[in-house]
């Protein structure tokens, strides 16, 4: 019987240790931007909007939409002669995007891209797409990467 007794003290006491005991659990989250997902955007944002939300690619791709030069002959045209007639907002755009650090042109055609979503109707969107994917190209300008825009 003395064994049990001692027995059953010595379980009582491991059990009060082992409950006094605490352990911390430390949990780290991590936000994923879907606009700049390598880190970054903050930056990126920044300089979308020092360059007014690159407002002269917005007026641009709204004076295409509702124009003349929205087919697939423009978007060849335009390509091929990147100046070649296509306004002064194209030309401003162009000059916003130069101002545009390496980095981040990508990110800031896809604020671009995420602010025509919102505002154009889905017919109109490939051809947004489109023109926004092309537009290092017009402007003359080389990217280090292809930047591919998501689908609606």
């Amino acid at each position: 019987m003395a064994k049990v007794i001692a027995f059953a003290a010595l379980f009582a006491a491991l059990l009060a240790v082992a409950s006094a005991t605490t352990y911390t659990t430390v949990v780290t989250t991590t936000v994923v931007d879907d606009v700049n997902p390598r880190g970054g955007g903050d930056s990126c944002m920044q300089e979308y909007e020092q360059q007014q939300k690159m407002r002269h690619c917005q007026m641009w791709m709204k004076e295409k939409m509702g124009g003349k030069y929205l087919d697939v002959s423009f978007l060849r045209t335009a390509v091929s002669n990147p100046m070649g007639g296509q306004g002064e907002h194209l030309q401003q755009c162009c000059q916003q995007m130069e101002q545009i650090s390496s980095p981040c042109k990508c990110q800031v055609m896809k604020m671009m891209w995420k602010q025509q979503r919102e505002e154009g109707s889905k017919g109109e969107m490939r051809e947004m797409r489109e023109m926004l994917e092309n537009l290092p190209q017009m402007c003359g300008m080389q990217m280090r990467e292809e930047c591919r825009l998501s689908s609606f």
